[in-house]
């Protein structure tokens, strides 16, 4: 019923995130994909040392940078069930709370889900001083009487808890319908938005948004290590988002799943 889709490069949280996404598949007679890409295959091939025949691997070759959203389109191509769940390397789920959203999807047509949050395994984790949380609204109308709101904000760092926008549910048939995620933002802190905002403004599509998980917690560089350079993290997002404003503009919803399956290098991995 359920597809958990991980996008991965080198990052070492995966052991300990695996667990409680397994649990929830099972929960719901799923899959988990870890998509490799252009990462090391030992390095994975040690984060996977407790996995069970619930989780593949399919791996992205001669990539000089991660595109997250290259890699969330490699899994869905290969996902075999009506639902996707993209789920970040580093998040600690309750299982519980994605059978009640995979449920809800079920149960209702034009929707999509979100988790509510997340809390960070070390409060503070951004190293905030005087202002201990900031965050923002973003609203957008259309001509066709569209509308959609984002309210996000950075972790609180009195309480560790934050909004979760790129731990998405959708119905596989919607992400087809969009043509997945656009791999014309990359970089960090954009494409998870992009498909709430393309979903809610292309496809018509409901956001329900409920369930908690755990983050755990990293530092900037991890967090951009693999992208092109920047500065900051602040500007990769300004970039990517100014980028998808303007193909909102052009009412330009679609994605670049069909070019990107097209144009990697994917092939099926197991690891002995």
């Amino acid at each position: 019923m359920l597809s958990i889709i991980v996008s991965w490069r080198d990052r070492e949280q995966l052991s300990d995130a695996l667990p409680s996404l397994v649990e929830a598949v099972e929960l719901l007679d799923g899959e988990v994909v870890i998509v490799n890409f252009s990462g090391s295959d030992e390095l994975l091939k040690t984060q996977l040392k407790n996995a069970n025949d619930r989780v593949s691997v399919v791996k992205v070759s001669e990539q000089a940078y991660f595109n997250k959203a290259a890699a969330q389109n490699t899994g869905a191509s290969v996902a075999k069930n009506p639902i996707l769940f993209f789920c970040d390397c580093d998040i600690i789920l309750n299982p519980t709370d994605i059978v009640d959203l995979v449920n809800q999807l079920n149960s209702q047509e034009q929707v999509f889900a979100t988790l509510a949050g997340v809390k960070e395994t070390e409060v503070n984790s951004r190293g905030g001083n005087h202002v201990v949380s900031f965050g923002y609204e973003l609203n957008i109308r259309t001509a066709d009487g569209r509308h959609l709101q984002i309210i996000d904000n950075e972790e609180d760092a009195e309480n560790g808890t934050r909004q979760a926008p790129g731990l998405l549910l959708v119905k596989k048939s919607d992400f087809i319908a969009i043509n997945g995620y656009n791999n014309q933002l990359h970089g960090w802190g954009w494409e998870d938005q992009d498909m709430i905002s393309r979903l809610t403004l292309g496809q018509g599509l409901t956001r329900i948004c409920s369930g908690t998980a755990l983050h755990i917690s990293h530092d900037d560089k991890a967090r951009i290590a693999f992208y092109p350079e920047v500065n900051s993290r602040w500007e990769s997002r300004d970039r990517m988002f100014r980028t998808a404003l303007a193909n909102y503009d052009q009412a330009n919803f679609m994605g670049s799943y069909d070019k990107d399956i097209a144009a990697l290098n994917i092939a099926r991995v197991k690891y002995d």
